[in-house]
């Protein structure tokens, strides 16, 4: 396989970056992490091909959106299933999981009134959370998501359980 030059660009936390960091440090994937201050993201933002980080340069081409870099991460090294229905139950595991950052950015980041945020908690922690983890535990194939090996949507649930 090639050897390509990457650099990743992300803010000096996990958030949506961690991810990636970790699909490419476990497989050994050589990769420069540029941490970028907050303070300087105004600059940068007109640079990025969506205005948003993370970004991925590859060979001097810039990529965004953190799925999408993940993805890539993921297929480097060697933990995006083969065949095209473990890929799809990887796939299934891994938006589910996708689709609870959105109330968790919402309740965390955007809602300001702290009663309200706490009732959104309560509901996200207390219903929402569990409702989707029972859907995602009867996925679950044996020592890993999808049986005896690792795949992408193993380290997004390792990822997502130790940031949100």
């Amino acid at each position: 396989m090639t050897q390509h030059s990457v650099k990743f660009t992300y803010f000096d936390g996990k958030g949506r970056a961690e991810l990636s960091r970790l699909l490419f440090t476990y497989g050994g994937l050589p990769f420069v992490d540029e941490r970028v201050p907050h303070a300087d993201f105004p600059t940068l933002k007109p640079t990025l091909p969506l205005g948003q980080l993370p970004v991925l340069e590859v060979d001097g081409t810039v990529y965004a959106q953190s799925m999408a870099i993940a993805r890539y991460a993921a297929k480097l090294a060697g933990l995006c299933p083969s065949d095209p229905v473990e890929a799809l139950k990887a796939d299934m595991f891994s938006c589910t999981l996708s689709d609870l950052e959105g109330p968790f950015i919402d309740i965390m980041f955007k809602t300001k009134d702290e009663t309200e945020k706490a009732e959104k908690i309560k509901t996200f922690v207390e219903e929402t959370v569990p409702k989707s983890f029972g859907a995602l535990e009867k996925l679950v194939q044996g020592k890993f998501i999808l049986g005896d090996n690792p795949s992408f949507a193993d380290l997004q649930f390792l990822t997502w359980s130790k940031t949100t």
